[in-house]
């Protein structure tokens, strides 16, 4: 006993010398509690103006806001793998040993797969498939889309909405349309079904259940074992009354088309869309299994949706809400011929400064993406951290650090991407966790990208917009962060306003 409580005492005073709150250095539940009642983002604002560069999070988890520390943690070779928090996200149930080391099976998870060897592998494969090269062949299938979303939106007469559940019916209708060539009918409906309040009130639970390893090991073995933590944390959720899902019409569609496609030699399908670019990276290497193909296709709209949804979410509050910088953006979109061609609208400087400052802001993730320290440990801030520290940065903190913002780093300031100096501009864009970071950056980035960049330049085209923002500290946000509660009126532009 005297042993143990030796080295449980040695551990904790491994960090001893980090500041952060106190709770915080003897349990996770300090950290748990944050994340059950949506304070990430809130903690990612307030932590290091107490503490400073270094904060302690947890008993073994500390955070960062420096860009040493994002070169250190993130870059391509750096050695620091996926802690033990990704096995709250996990899409696949692992082989727990009696030591309970989870194994996973070789299917594709691109979140949460930790066997970098693997990893690698399934992203080089992937790769050629999710270039702009490649993706700007759909551009026309999210035309579609963005023609019906703008019929839609007009024949609501400038009706009040809520502006969350509408940027996630497009996000998900360009989906659609953009892997399987197909509509989930949102958009036709003008609802999604209570999909997207569903899936956020999700990562409330993952998020509480990634600071506690051994809880989300113990589900693996027991479902009921889950249950009971979910319940003790109050992180249960009920469907919304009107919930329906779509992922099991993706399901099934992809399935059907993927059968049929690996079951015959002569099969002929003449949809030019993602999946049967997939199915024919299949064919061609076969190391890029049935089972890759189909999680790949999931993964498409698994990562996507929320993802997507949060940023345009974030995108028009902001538009709506600041309506100097939505006349200067509005100005350079109607004054340019077909703003939303994707080649025009990455060209557009107000528009991309405008969708870089909210990326910055807002970003989409709101906890630290923690890592695990290598051998060898870290030395860092003149600290040292021993190997298997949980170590990170929020992105929220990295991207309000007044050394790399500026002093108005706190402030929604798009026109700082243009008037920095080339070094200063330089330095912003490489320190940025918008979309991961270094070898783990998101491989549907540029899918992404297509989306975002059509999207805004298309509505602003058409309307105006009016957006009532709650008070940030009424946002709830976990490991994925959403500005939720916005309500918005799209009202459609006059001859005048051309």
């Amino acid at each position: 006993m005297a042993v143990d409580f030796s080295f449980f005492f040695a551990w904790m005073m491994t960090l001893a010398h980090v500041p952060g709150p106190r709770f915080a250095a003897i349990s996770s539940v300090w950290h748990a509690y944050n994340a059950r009642n949506g304070r990430m983002a809130y903690l990612g604002k307030t932590l290091h103006r107490r503490y400073g560069p270094v904060v302690r999070v947890g008993p073994n988890e500390v955070w960062f806001n420096t860009k040493e520390a994002f070169h250190a943690i993130y870059s391509s070779g750096s050695g620091y793998e996926k802690s033990d928090f990704y096995l709250a996200t996990a899409l696949n149930k692992p082989y727990i040993d009696w030591h309970l080391n989870p194994e996973f099976p070789d299917t594709l998870d691109l979140l949460s797969e930790r066997d970098v060897r693997r990893y690698r592998i399934q992203r080089r494969l992937i790769g050629p498939v999710y270039q702009t090269s490649s993706l700007i062949q759909y551009e026309a299938a999210v035309d579609e889309v963005l023609a019906r979303t703008v019929a839609k939106l007009k024949s609501l007469k400038g009706a009040q909405v809520e502006l969350n559940e509408w940027m996630h019916i497009i996000a998900v209708e360009c989906l659609g349309a953009i892997v399987l060539s197909w509509s989930p009918s949102m958009l036709k409906n003008g609802t999604d079904n209570g999909s997207g309040t569903h899936a956020y009130h999700g990562w409330r639970r993952k998020s509480v259940f990634g600071l506690f390893p051994l809880a989300a090991k113990l589900e693996f073995l027991s479902k009921s074992t889950g249950r009971l933590f979910s319940t003790i944390w109050g992180v249960n959720f009920q469907p919304p009354k009107d919930f329906r899902p779509f992922f099991p019409d993706v399901g099934k569609r992809a399935s059907r088309r993927i059968n049929a496609a690996t079951k015959s030699k002569h099969h002929k399908d003449d949809r030019q869309d993602l999946l049967k670019d997939l199915i024919s990276l299949h064919k061609s290497k076969p190391e890029f299994t049935v089972n890759y193909l189909r999680k790949m296709v999931i993964t498409n709209f698994g990562a996507g949706h929320e993802t997507m949804a949060s940023t345009l979410t974030s995108i028009i509050a902001m538009l709506g809400s600041n309506n100097d910088i939505q006349e200067q953006v509005s100005r350079e979109i109607l004054e340019t011929h077909n703003p939303a061609d994707y080649s025009t609208a990455t060209r557009l400087p107000k528009t991309q400064c405008l969708i870089k400052e909210t990326k910055r802001l807002y970003p989409v993730i709101s906890m630290s993406l923690p890592r695990t320290v290598p051998a060898g440990g870290l030395h860092l801030h003149n600290n040292y951290f021993p190997p298997n520290t949980t170590v990170g940065c929020n992105p929220v903190a990295l991207h309000r650090n007044p050394e790399i913002f500026g002093s108005d780093c706190n402030e929604f300031k798009p026109d700082r991407w243009l008037t920095a100096d080339s070094d200063a501009a330089r330095n912003m864009e490489r320190v940025s966790l918008s979309w991961g970071g270094g070898a783990r950056t998101c491989p549907g980035r540029h899918l992404a990208e297509l989306v975002v960049f059509k999207v805004i330049p298309a509505l602003i085209k058409e309307f105006s917009i009016e957006a009532i923002v709650p008070p940030e500290d009424e946002n709830r946000s976990y490991f994925l962060s959403m500005l939720t509660g916005v309500k918005v009126r799209f009202v459609e532009r006059t001859t005048a306003d051309s």
